[in-house]
């Protein structure tokens, strides 16, 4: 019986490779999914003022984000508050102060309270709350143009690793990499030996 195994094992070597390759894709897949939505569930709201937001070390530092992704932030969050983006959608809360306001909506996002619009409920990789005060000239606001802003934020994910089959003059050989950026990194193996890598930089983005 063992000896009929390790004959089948060897016949179908390639196969048994894809196969392994497909099954380790899918549980990486499948744990990153979970892992992300632990973390999106204990994610908590970041009450933010303007000045914060438009400073990307502010934003790397109270969002715990990369210094791209806080810099590509930066910039669509000045977007947003210079009025070129318009919101989503827009609910009213009672408050004394607009400051006091923000606290009341992070509190409800925190809650996931229900009365809440869909838009501000949404699960997304951070939140910031952010009472405006001030004009995209940076003038001080009347009192009743002040408002706050929830900003829902799926990040570019920085680190990539990736497993898959390349065939080379007929043969499958299995591939493991790595992804940063625009940098990226195969390597090759056939069963347990190193046949060589393939080193690739993307040369535009959009």
């Amino acid at each position: 019986m063992l000896e009929r195994v390790k004959q089948l094992v060897t016949e179908h070597k390639t196969a048994l490779l894809v196969i392994l390759c497909l099954l380790i894709v899918g549980i990486a897949y499948a744990v990153g999914r979970y892992s992300a939505s632990e973390q999106t569930a204990t994610e908590k709201p970041a009450v933010m003022t303007q000045e914060q937001t438009q400073d990307t070390a502010a934003l790397r530092q109270q969002l715990d984000i990369s210094k791209s992704n806080a810099e590509a932030l930066q910039r669509r969050l000045a977007d947003v508050q210079a009025g070129q983006r318009a919101p989503t959608v827009t609910y009213h809360v009672s408050a004394p102060t607009v400051e006091r306001a923000a606290q009341v909506v992070e509190r409800q996002i925190r809650e996931d309270n229900p009365t809440l619009p869909r838009a501000a409920r949404e699960k997304t990789d951070r939140t910031v709350v952010t009472p405006i005060v001030k004009d995209k000239d940076g003038k001080e606001l009347p009192p009743d143009d002040q408002r706050v802003d929830v900003y829902k934020i799926n990040l570019r994910k920085d680190h990539r690793i990736k497993a898959g089959v390349s065939v080379i003059d007929g043969k499958a050989l299995m591939s493991i990499g790595y992804e940063q950026g625009r940098f990226e990194a195969l390597a090759h193996f056939d069963g347990s030996r190193y046949k060589g890598a393939t080193v690739m930089y993307n040369i535009a983005e959009w």
